[in-house]
């Protein structure tokens, strides 16, 4: 009978497993409400070291994605050294940097972008930056339209209704750049122009046929690629975004914790790459060391 019971518990259990995931995919893939979210609760350890080093990280990405691909990310450097990792979001790129400047977060994932328009006022020491599929450390800026789109190439875009992210990103300032890392908009200046709050929400939106076009990072693009969008036009090469450390006491210590365990991280080891797997997709191809003058040319003098 104590058997019977458990069987049924289980399967019980799993049906709504099942439904669950069902449900949440189906909300994922109805593109007539706005972009879904998903209610993350998070519990502190009982006990945690008393040496608590705090990660910022900007809002590219919705809360609920950021803490799937960063807090096992944390777990790891924990469990990996002599400090509690904690990880701190905020609500916009701009307040990742007030917080490393402030002292409340001692190191950051930070975008290419802020890094380099904010390295006059705030005091930053890059120490990696992701790598590609090729093993590049490089990413790129991409625009997309729905599938089905008569919009083929940037020309197109004159009259458009356009999506970016943030104002602090690259994607949200490329398309709008006099630099040389792309095309620009300065003839498109009667394009509808608004700025969204992450990634994932221009790419919603324009699946949902509220703008013409988008900029967002490959990497995201490429998550949606066959489900409703395509590109039509990507950017020059642009160097990975660093993490970054907080110049300071412990400026040096943390550099080379995460030099020592990150850097050495290998996909081409099955252990490595489930474990980079693990983690945001930006990460799945590992580390390399990254230097502030990588990152100079993104603003214009």
């Amino acid at each position: 009978m104590a058997k019977l019971r458990l069987i049924l518990y289980t399967a019980t259990v799993l049906l709504a497993l099942a439904w669950l995931s069902s449900m949440l995919h189906t909300r994922i893939l109805d593109i007539s409400s706005p972009y879904p979210s998903v209610a993350v609760t998070f519990t502190e350890p009982a006990a945690a070291p008393a040496d608590t080093i705090r990660i910022g990280v900007v809002s590219r990405f919705p809360s609920n994605v950021l803490y799937r691909g960063y807090q096992p990310l944390m777990d790891y450097l924990t469990g990996h050294s002599e400090f509690y990792f904690e990880l701190v979001t905020s609500r916009s790129y701009r307040s990742t940097v007030h917080q490393l400047a402030a002292g409340d977060v001692q190191a950051a994932f930070l975008g290419s972008y802020i890094f380099a328009d904010s390295r006059n006022s705030v005091d930053l020491i890059p120490v990696l930056k992701p790598l590609n599929e090729n093993g590049e450390p490089f990413f790129y800026s991409v625009v997309v339209v729905r599938e089905g789109s008569l919009y083929l190439s940037l020309e197109d875009l004159h009259y458009s209704r356009l999506a970016l992210p943030s104002e602090d990103s690259f994607s949200g300032n490329w398309l709008l750049s006099s630099s040389a890392n792309g095309p620009v908009l300065s003839d498109y200046t009667l394009a509808n122009i608004d700025f969204l709050q992450h990634h994932h929400t221009v790419i919603y939106e324009v699946m949902r046929g509220n703008y013409d076009a988008g900029a967002v990072k490959d990497r995201v693009a490429r998550e949606f690629e066959g489900r409703g969008i395509r590109i039509i036009a990507k950017s020059e090469p642009v160097p990975g975004s660093p993490l970054v450390v907080a110049a300071g006491q412990r400026q040096q210590e943390l550099s080379d914790l995460f030099t020592r365990l990150l850097l050495p991280l290998n996909p081409a080891n099955p252990e490595h790459k489930r474990l980079l797997n693990s983690w945001d997709p930006e990460f799945s191809f590992g580390f390399t060391t990254a230097a502030t003058e990588d990152y100079l040319h993104l603003i214009t003098p």
